[in-house]
């Protein structure tokens, strides 16, 4: 898993390089096939590196993530085509890239969450600097506000689990069982609130 963060953190100066959007994408491109071929279909944790892992759910996270990116270059031309900060907007697709894979690569459940919510900061830049709907600046603050007060409940189960357990390690996770649902509730909320429900849909851009 490190040496696709190492290849994400090395992308990031190319970015300001001009006449670049291109390449950049097809970067993005032949490593998702790059990552596709990587795997070897292991129900266990693979590339292990420092506080970094993969198995076969993150596996799939991580490719989708490098997949969506890769298109979200490919649909934003306009960006490219009419200059419209094309560098920054290059710049916050990979940070936010990157992000997201050291989110699914996490073997830590508190380096989860750090990363997870980082995610969030990226996110609200491109909704507020290259949204095309008026409403996007209240949209973009309901984002960040229903994130950051539902996660709550996430870091306080979070600690929880650590103070019941004595790690933050998935891997050792595995020999714990728990029966709570009001656990189960404050660790889902951080992930019910991003759905289109009712009562927390305000969010999405109108």
């Amino acid at each position: 898993m490190l040496k696709l963060v190492l290849f994400l953190l090395f992308l990031t100066p190319v970015c300001f390089i001009n006449n670049m959007y291109w390449m950049v994408q097809i970067l993005l491109f032949f490593m998702s096939f790059i990552f596709l071929l990587m795997n070897n279909f292991s129900n266990y944790f693979i590339d292990i590196s420092y506080y970094l892992g993969c198995d076969m759910l993150s596996y799939g996270l991580i490719l989708l993530s490098l997949w969506i990116c890769s298109l979200m270059l490919l649909a934003s031309e306009s960006v490219n085509k009419y200059n419209n900060y094309s560098n920054l907007f290059l710049l916050n697709i990979v940070i936010l890239l990157l992000l997201l894979v050291l989110t699914f690569s996490s073997m830590s459940l508190f380096m989860f969450y750090l990363f997870f919510e980082s995610s969030l900061i990226p996110t609200l830049f491109l909704i507020l600097g290259w949204g095309y709907q008026p409403e996007r600046l209240q949209a973009g603050i309901y984002l960040l506000f229903y994130t950051l007060l539902v996660s709550l409940p996430m870091l306080i189960g979070i600690f929880y689990l650590t103070n019941k357990m004595g790690t933050m390690n998935f891997y050792l996770m595995n020999n714990f069982m728990f029966n709570y649902d009001l656990l189960y509730f404050c660790l889902m909320c951080a992930f019910l609130v991003k759905m289109p429900m009712f009562l927390v849909h305000l969010w999405l851009p109108k």
